[in-house]
């Protein structure tokens, strides 16, 4: 009987909103709410590239990407995070034993590119990390803006012990991209 396993990555888009007159109203958007690696067979996984018989976890293949887009009534400072079960620091839960990394990258403020700061840390391209808000820098200071534009690059690997079944399988996560206006 050929193994099959039904694999996808379900995101969730919320915001917050808040009443308060000094902050924004803010409305997130996802260009791909739903990520679907479709049914494969171990033997598929294994086959593809980087992944081996030997290997402690596979990938499920290429990265996806999605675009995500921030849209507030006025230009303000804003708090970005990925709310969802965390496997680690960089990681969060597919399934019980996989992982998914989701790194945002190419980030504009009103159509000029920001810096993301995050953890202590700067960068052009980050891993989103379980409970660290990214907040976005322009030469140095805070970013203020109506409209944030980036892409979102998803890797997945689940553990090569969860592939061997004898059923059909499903792995997922379960997740929200929250935003706060600061400002």
């Amino acid at each position: 009987m050929k193994q099959q396993s039904v694999l996808s990555l379900l995101l969730a888009i919320s915001s917050l909103f808040t009443a308060a007159g000094a902050h924004a109203e803010c409305q997130i958007q996802l260009s791909e709410t739903q990520i679907n690696y479709g049914e494969m067979t171990r033997g598929e996984l294994i086959s593809r590239p980087g992944n081996s018989l030997s290997a402690a976890e596979l990938r499920m293949g290429d990265e996806r990407e999605s675009e995500i887009t921030v849209i507030c009534d006025r230009p303000t400072p804003l708090t970005l995070v990925f709310s969802g079960p965390a496997k680690d620091n960089e990681s969060y839960l597919f399934g019980d034993q996989g992982r998914v990394t989701l790194t945002l990258h190419d980030v504009t403020i009103d159509d000029r590119p920001v810096m993301i700061e995050s953890g202590g840390k700067q960068a052009a391209k980050m891993a989103f990390m379980a409970s660290n808000p990214m907040r976005f820098r322009k030469e140095g200071l805070i970013a203020s803006g109506s409209t944030l534009r980036a892409k979102v690059t998803i890797a997945t690997w689940l553990a090569a012990s969860a592939t061997r079944v004898s059923d059909r399988q499903h792995w997922q996560l379960n997740g929200s991209f929250l935003v706060s206006s600061e400002g």
